[in-house]
């Protein structure tokens, strides 16, 4: 009996730290984590934008990455 409450409690709080967690949609990334995570360097990032093939927003001198964009990118690969 124990063994199933820790279960439940342990569900429960994996679903209140989804419920906390901020979604994909809402965060952006910068071009140095964007580059860590694809793997590649920052001139084939450069690339990539003039391409097409992920988008971006730009501020300034700063390039901003959805995360979602970025997760789709990388599911399709």
């Amino acid at each position: 009996m124990p063994d199933i409450q820790i279960e439940v409690l342990t569900d429960e709080v994996k679903t209140l730290s989804a419920r906390n967690t901020p979604s994909l949609k809402d965060k952006w990334l910068i071009t140095d984590e964007v580059c860590k995570l694809l793997d590649v360097s920052k001139r084939k990032l450069q690339q990539m934008r003039t391409q097409n093939v992920i988008k971006y927003k730009k501020s300034g001198k700063k390039i901003y990455y959805k995360a979602s964009d970025i997760q789709s990118y990388l599911e399709e690969c």
